[in-house]
């Protein structure tokens, strides 16, 4: 019998609670009347976080003519969409690097981080809304992977591995292992901690885009493209090839023309790499 959520959730004992910041932070990105100076009050709560933030705003990727050196300064700098992004990154970073962090967790890291900047720059591209939702999606798709890797430390890291070696199929060998896969898990972390439901869609559904309600395919989709690319520029864990049948249905989805999601990866690899310097910082 398929367990349910709430099965999974039991099973699994106490799952992570969302950091403060974050939770605040995505109450914030869902307000379209949030304001630099919400974030500033947010971010000055928190020197780690803050420090982050004038990290990325000396970066090259901003093209800077003098250093940054006030909260305020950088804020200013990044303007309120980057700065979203940089305080999420920041936030499920310590959610990614839990407990002993190894190899695998930082890919998991790096690929969380990329599929994130790739799923914005395809909604960007593809003229859908809410695209700092799709930011997040993509940062929170394979969040499941890091509650098994703390759940089952000597289980998960092995099995990531054999994935990444073997060129397996990653949802099978969880299923095999633990009785679920980390989209269940995931969607069962972010429904306990009350994420939209179009992001709790992307988490569970981003294998198979096709399965997500109607009102939430798009993102789904999205998150499902810029999970393959990522992998097929090395970031993360796995065979991109793997990932050919959610990458199909994701262009059924947006009804995509033949030959157009080849031009999309090229301007969607293209922001990737003017967005490395801000990735490096993390």
């Amino acid at each position: 019998m398929p367990i349910t959520p709430h099965e999974l959730i039991a099973n699994l004992g106490d799952l992570p609670p969302v950091p403060r910041v974050a939770a605040e932070v995505l109450r914030l990105s869902a307000d379209p009347q949030a304001t630099a100076g919400d974030f500033h009050r947010i971010i000055a709560l928190d020197p780690a976080l803050a420090g982050q933030v004038l990290r990325v705003s000396n970066s090259t990727a901003f093209g800077l003519m003098r250093e940054v050196t006030t909260l305020t300064q950088a804020i200013t700098t990044l303007g309120v969409s980057a700065l979203k992004s940089v305080v999420l990154a920041s936030s499920a970073r310590t959610l990614y690097l839990r407990g002993t962090v190894g190899p695998e967790e930082r890919l998991l890291w790096e690929h969380a981080l990329v599929t994130a900047v790739a799923s914005r720059a395809f909604a960007e591209r593809l003229g859908l809304p809410h695209t700092e939702e799709a930011f997040v999606g993509g940062l929170l798709h394979d969040l499941g992977k890091s509650v098994l890797g703390v759940k089952f430390p000597e289980r998960y890291g092995p099995l990531l591995r054999a994935v990444d070696e073997q060129n397996g199929a990653c949802l099978e060998r969880e299923q095999e292992a633990f009785g679920f896969d980390h989209a269940m898990v995931g969607e069962a972390l972010a429904g306990q901690w009350s994420l939209a439901p179009g992001l709790q869609a992307a988490v569970r559904w981003h294998h198979e885009p096709l399965r997500a309600g109607l009102a939430h395919r798009k993102l789904t989709a999205v998150v499902a493209l810029a999970n393959q690319l990522a992998l097929e520029v090395r970031a993360g864990l796995g065979d991109p090839l793997r990932l050919e049948a959610a990458s199909r249905q994701a262009v059924d989805i947006l009804h995509l023309a033949p030959g157009v999601l080849a031009r999309l990866k090229t301007d969607v690899r293209a922001a990737v790499e003017r967005d490395q310097a801000m990735i490096a910082e993390f």
